[in-house]
């Protein structure tokens, strides 16, 4: 089992959704469709199941607006998604994680987000860990960090790979510039670079 954040749900939901900035370059994920169509396709040939943890649906339902109840409702008959409560277990599990924090002398686990965010950070992570997600897929560093301190492997929408091109012979096929740098005459060689995500329209 994986699960997700409201981002990645979003992405998954909805093609045309605002791709987040890569933290290394500073601009949109290149390709964001095709990473996602991949990692869609990977999980679906290891009959992994997706966990969307109860505030995360809340927080899209949100954001879907008046489109939430189609959502809702795509959502509830694809077998591919299981949408998991924060129910006792997960409750027990959240008290332990902040129990834990709080014997440390840091209630907020080293966060510096606001209480309310960490306190649905610690949900989202509680119900994740009593379904036994394995990896979670989630660009908040936050979460990130609090998934990881309780063994869960973490992946961000920056990391999901390309999945194997149908014309590698052209994707590498190295572009000859004919400006000259500022040290030397000699012509500068460069991989052609992939093209960009197109989409900018938010959800």
């Amino acid at each position: 089992m994986v699960g997700v954040d409201c981002n990645f749900l979003s992405l998954i939901l909805h093609p045309g959704a605002k791709a987040p900035d890569d933290p290394s370059t500073k601009q949109p994920i290149e390709r964001l469709r095709e990473r996602i169509d991949s990692l869609l396709h990977e999980l679906d040939e290891e009959e992994e199941r997706i966990m969307v943890p109860m505030p995360v649906l809340a927080e899209f339902l949100i954001l879907a607006g008046n489109d939430g109840p189609e959502y809702l409702e795509r959502l509830g008959q694809a077998k591919t998604f299981f949408l998991a409560p924060f129910d006792e277990k997960a409750a027990i599990e959240l008290a332990a994680m902040e129990l834990e924090d709080r014997a440390k002398g840091d209630k907020r686990g080293g966060a510096k987000a606001p209480w309310q965010k960490i306190k649905v950070d610690r949900q989202v992570v509680a119900i994740a860990k009593v379904n036994d997600v394995h990896t979670l897929y989630v660009d908040d560093q936050d979460a990130k960090s609090l998934a990881r301190r309780v063994g869960m492997h973490v992946v961000s929408s920056w990391e999901l790979h390309l999945p194997p091109s149908d014309t590698p012979l052209f994707d590498n096929i190295l572009e000859v510039e004919n400006a000259k740098s500022s040290e030397t005459d000699k012509p500068v060689l460069r991989l052609m670079p992939p093209a960009s995500e197109g989409s900018s329209e938010k959800l």
